[in-house]
């Protein structure tokens, strides 16, 4: 009787433990275009492909979100440069899952950080079954005059 207990009993158990919806950190390599249009104007100001963001679990549960070899002109003179979101919560939320800071987010710019550039607007999500990545944001900088939208639409890297 034990045994047929234990068996009708599995499926519930193991149907209570499994997640689909849940994000897997260690998938969650995309590759992204991206969009920025001058926040004050809406007007275009730089388009590109073919940069990858990534969404890595920290040893604290957070996520950090990096955006490797990205710039945000077309200045020859703006470096190329890796940027770093730390410590981002998520949750999900009718099959998406919703990425977001309880506080203000400082980049990190080639592992430094950078508190003069304001990040407001921030909303990061992945879809359909952790395939496809939105990601939008502005920064300000009064120093340099800077004030943008950045968004990344991109896809899973298999």
């Amino acid at each position: 009787m034990k045994k047929f207990l234990i068996l009708l009993l599995t499926p519930l158990l193991l149907a209570a433990c499994n997640d689909d919806e849940e994000f897997t950190p260690d998938a969650g390599a995309y590759v992204c275009s991206l969009r920025v249009t001058d926040a004050s104007t809406g007007q275009p100001t730089l388009e590109d492909t073919g940069i990858e963001c990534l969404l890595t679990e920290q040893p604290d549960k957070s996520v950090a979100l990096t955006m490797k070899n990205v710039k945000f002109t077309d200045n020859p003179r703006e470096p190329v440069k890796t940027i770093v979101f730390p410590k981002l919560s998520r949750h999900n939320d009718d099959g998406s899952t919703i990425f977001e800071s309880t506080g203000a987010i400082i980049p990190e710019i080639d592992d430094a950080p950078y508190e003069d550039y304001v990040i407001s607007n921030f909303a990061c999500e992945v879809t359909d079954n952790a395939e496809k990545f939105h990601l939008v944001f502005t920064c300000t900088n009064p120093t340099y005059h800077l004030n943008h939208t950045a968004e990344f639409n991109g896809t899973l890297i298999k």
